[in-house]
C-alpha cells in the first residue's frame, strides 16, 4: 500500500476496503457507491507537506479513506470511514433518509435495462410506430427536484431512436414520453408525455415522423473528409523538461502534487514556484447544468455533473495523437464500482510541454538588439463525458508563474422534440422535430491559497477614475482602490475589477506592498433561474461569480456533499458557510470562484459543437520583484529548428519583377 497521504487509491486499497466492510456486514448485500482516499486535516498535513519539500523528516500521517454504500434494494446509505494505515474500519454511520447518493454506471446500466424491459414502456414504444431499423435507447438524468416532498431516489429517462451504426447520432430522434423509475426498487414510477409545442399542451397520439438525420460520425457523413490537410507533429529530440516521482512532478521552477479522486477528478496539491508557497489545493468543487425550458418535466432538468455523476468516474481513457499531442505523460487511476471491485481508469490525465506564442520581448530601437523568449507551457488535462457533454479540463502552468484553468465544452446538445413549424423562444431548433433548449454550466473552481504562507486575504481592486481637483489638474488621473472582504461572504464582478488573494504578512521590497495572487476571468451571466425556483435554492453558489470562507476540512463541495435530489433545507453549501460570516482576513481561506457558460445553443452547435472554451487565469500580482520569466533562454532558430515554406508563385513575381526592373531603382 503506499505511504503518502495524498495518493489516491490503488487497487488493492479498494479490495481491502470493500472486504473490510462486507465483514463488518453480515447477511448483507451490499450497494458500494464510493470508495475514495479521505485528506488528513489540513493543520497537520501542512506541515508534513512542508517537512517533505524541506527534506526534513516527516511525522506519521495515517491513510484515511472512506466508502458509502447501500443495504441492496433498501435506501438505507451508510458512511464508513477507514483507516488504512491501523487497518481499522473507524466508524459506520447511518445517514439521513433525506440524503441520496450519487448514480454510479452499473446502477444506470441496470436502470436503462429497466426502463426499456418495462411492459408498459414496450406499449408506449410500439404505439409511436418507429420503423424496425430504428432501436430505442434511453438516457438517464438525475430527477432533480421540483416539489417539498421527499421523493425515493428517482431517475428520469428520456428515450431516442439510432440507427444501427455505433456513432449513430440517436440525440436527432427524441421521443415525446419520458418514463420515471425508482432506483431502488427498480419499479416505473411514470410515464410523463412531453411536451412538444410552445405550451403545456400535451399530444398523446403522436407518431413517428422521419426527417432528414444530422450525423457527427465520420462514417455516416453525406460529404467527403477535406483532402488539403497537412499532417502536423510534435517532437522533442532531448525529450521533455519535467520529472515525475510517483505523484510528485516538477517542471522547470514549479512542484506539486497531482491527485485524483472519483468526484472531482484532477486535484493538484502543494503548488509551489521556485520553493515559494502558492495554493495548498486547487479542484473543480462542482459543476451545475441547469435547463432553461419552462415546460413540465423539463422545468427540473438540470445535474450537477460533479456531485450526481463524478468527474474522477467519468473520465475518458486519453489517446495518443487525438487528445494529446506531442511526448506525453499519462496517470492512471483507480475508482470503485457497485461490488466494491477496483476499476481501472487509464490515462486519466495527460500530461505534456506546449509551445505557447511568444512569452516576452523586446526590439531596442536605438540599436535594433532584439531580445525574445517564446512561451513554454506545462498542459495537465482530463476529459470527462457526463451523457451527451464532453468537458475538457485541463491546467496550463507558464514560466512566469502563472497557473490558467482552462474548460473546454464539447459534445452533442441535449435535444427534446418539437412540432413542426413550431419555434420556442427558450430554445433553437437544430433539425426537423429537434429542439436544443437554452441552458447554463455554472462551474465552481475551488481555490485554497497559501501565497507564501497560510494566513491570506481576499480584496476586490477596482481602477477609479481621479476626482478633478488640484491633484489631477488634467482631468486625467486614476488609482485603484481596495476593498478587502473581512468576514465571509460573495462578490461580483465589475467592469476592470480585478480579485486579488494577497498575505498581509509578506511584503514586497520593490512595490512596498503586500504579495498577491490576481484572478483574471471573464465577466459572466450568472444563473439565469429564479433564486426561489428549485434550481435557484439548490445551486446558490451559482449566483456569485466570487466567494471567501474561512477554511474548514469537510466544506469541499460548493453545492453540498450530497447533491442527488437535495433540499436546500437539509444542505450544508457555500452559502450556508458564508453566512457564518467567519472571519476571512489575514486568516486561512478559501475562495470559491463561479465560472459561467450561458449556452444558447446556435444551429452551428449542431450535430456535434466546436469547442467553447473559456479561461480563469491566476497570476502574480505584485508577489515578485521583477518577471520571473526573464530567466528563460532566448529563443533561437538553432534551438527550435523552423522551416522556412517558400510561396513559389509569389517568388516567380518578385523574380521577374526584379528581372524587369533592371537598370531601373526598384522598391521592391
Amino acid at each position: 500500500m503506499s505511504s503518502h497521504p495524498l495518493d489516491p487509491l490503488s487497487a488493492a486499497e479498494i479490495t481491502h476496503i470493500s472486504s473490510s466492510i462486507k465483514e463488518k456486514s453480515p447477511g448483507k448485500s451490499l450497494h458500494f457507491k464510493v470508495i475514495s482516499i479521505n485528506e488528513p486535516p489540513k493543520h497537520l498535513l501542512r506541515k508534513y507537506l512542508i517537512a517533505e519539500r524541506n527534506g526534513g523528516s516527516t511525522s506519521h500521517l495515517p491513510r484515511l479513506a472512506s466508502a458509502l454504500y447501500y443495504h441492496r434494494g433498501t435506501s438505507d446509505m451508510f458512511l464508513v470511514t477507514i483507516n488504512l494505515s491501523e487497518n481499522s474500519v473507524e466508524q459506520i454511520k447511518l445517514l439521513e433518509s433525506h440524503f441520496h447518493g450519487q448514480a454510479d454506471v452499473d446502477e444506470i446500466l441496470e436502470m436503462r435495462d429497466a426502463c426499456l424491459k418495462h411492459p408498459q414502456v414496450i406499449e408506449a414504444i410500439k404505439k409511436y410506430q418507429l420503423p424496425d431499423h430504428l432501436k430505442v435507447v434511453c438516457d438517464t438524468w438525475p430527477y432533480g427536484r421540483d416539489s417539498e416532498d421527499h421523493h425515493p431516489r428517482y431517475v428520469q429517462c428520456y428515450l431516442f431512436a439510432e440507427g444501427e451504426h455505433p456513432g449513430s447520432n440517436h440525440y436527432d430522434m427524441p421521443l415525446p414520453f419520458s418514463p420515471v423509475l425508482d432506483m431502488t426498487t427498480k419499479e416505473l414510477v411514470d410515464i410523463i408525455r412531453l411536451p412538444t409545442g410552445p405550451g403545456s399542451e400535451l399530444k398523446h397520439d403522436s407518431v413517428y415522423v422521419p426527417h432528414p438525420a444530422r450525423e457527427y460520425h465520420h462514417a455516416l457523413q453525406s460529404g467527403p473528409a477535406r483532402t488539403d490537410l497537412k499532417s502536423l507533429t510534435v517532437h522533442q529530440p532531448q525529450g521533455v523538461s519535467f520529472s515525475v516521482d510517483g505523484y510528485l512532478v516538477r517542471w522547470q521552477k514549479w512542484r506539486f502534487r497531482l491527485g485524483f479522486n472519483w468526484r472531482e477528478g484532477m486535484v493538484l496539491h502543494d503548488v509551489t514556484y521556485d520553493g515559494r508557497e502558492l495554493f495548498h489545493r486547487l479542484s473543480l468543487s462542482e459543476m451545475f447544468v441547469p435547463y432553461g425550458d419552462p415546460r413540465m418535466p423539463y422545468s427540473r432538468k438540470s445535474v450537477f455533473d460533479v456531485g450526481d455523476i463524478g468527474a474522477g468516474v467519468a473520465a475518458n481513457n486519453l489517446a495518443l495523437g487525438c487528445d494529446c499531442l506531442g511526448s506525453i505523460k499519462y496517470f492512471s487511476f483507480v475508482v470503485s464500482n457497485s461490488q466494491g471491485q477496483p476499476v481501472d481508469k487509464p490515462n486519466a490525465i495527460c500530461m505534456h510541454e506546449i509551445d505557447d506564442g511568444i512569452g516576452w520581448k523586446h526590439t531596442n530601437t536605438r540599436t535594433g538588439a532584439v531580445s525574445i523568449v517564446r512561451s513554454r507551457v506545462l498542459v495537465l488535462q482530463t476529459i470527462i463525458t457526463v451523457g451527451n457533454y464532453e468537458y475538457i479540463f485541463m491546467w496550463h502552468l507558464d514560466q512566469a508563474a502563472g497557473l490558467h484553468y482552462k474548460i473546454q465544452a464539447t459534445g452533442i446538445l441535449s435535444t427534446a422534440p418539437i412540432d413542426p413549424g413550431v419555434t420556442v423562444p427558450f430554445g433553437t431548433n437544430v433539425n426537423e422535430g429537434v429542439m436544443a433548449p437554452f441552458h447554463q454550466h455554472v462551474f465552481s473552481l475551488r481555490i485554497d491559497p497559501c501565497i507564501d504562507g497560510s494566513n491570506n486575504s481576499f480584496v476586490e481592486e477596482d481602477s477609479v477614475a481621479m476626482p478633478w481637483d488640484e491633484s489631477n489638474p488634467y482631468g486625467v488621473g486614476y488609482v485603484t482602490k481596495s476593498q478587502l472582504l473581512s468576514k465571509s461572504g460573495y462578490s461580483d464582478s465589475a467592469p476592470n475589477r480585478v480579485h486579488k488573494i494577497v498575505n498581509p504578512s509578506s511584503i514586497n521590497k520593490t512595490s512596498g506592498k503586500p504579495v498577491a495572487y490576481a484572478i483574471h476571468s471573464p465577466s459572466k451571466q450568472m444563473l439565469l433561474a429564479h433564486p426561489n425556483s428549485w434550481h435557484g435554492k439548490r445551486a446558490k453558489y451559482a449566483f456569485h461569480p466570487f466567494w471567501v470562507t474561512a477554511h474548514k476540512d469537510d466544506e469541499l463541495y460548493a453545492a453540498g456533499d450530497y447533491t442527488y435530489q437535495s433540499h436546500p433545507d437539509f444542505t450544508s453549501d457555500l452559502a450556508a458557510w458564508t453566512a457564518r460570516e467567519d472571519n476571512t482576513e489575514d486568516t486561512d481561506i478559501v475562495v470559491w470562484h463561479s465560472i459561467s457558460l450561458t449556452h444558447n445553443p446556435r444551429t452551428e452547435d449542431y450535430p456535434v459543437m466546436p469547442c467553447d472554451t473559456m479561461t480563469v487565469s491566476l497570476k502574480p500580482s505584485g508577489f515578485f520583484e521583477q518577471n520571473p520569466a526573464l530567466d528563460v533562454p532566448q529563443s533561437t532558430q538553432k534551438g527550435n529548428q523552423s522551416v522556412l515554406i517558400e510561396d513559389k508563385s509569389l517568388k516567380n513575381v518578385l523574380g521577374g519583377a526584379e528581372s524587369r526592373g533592371s537598370g531601373r531603382d526598384s522598391k521592391l
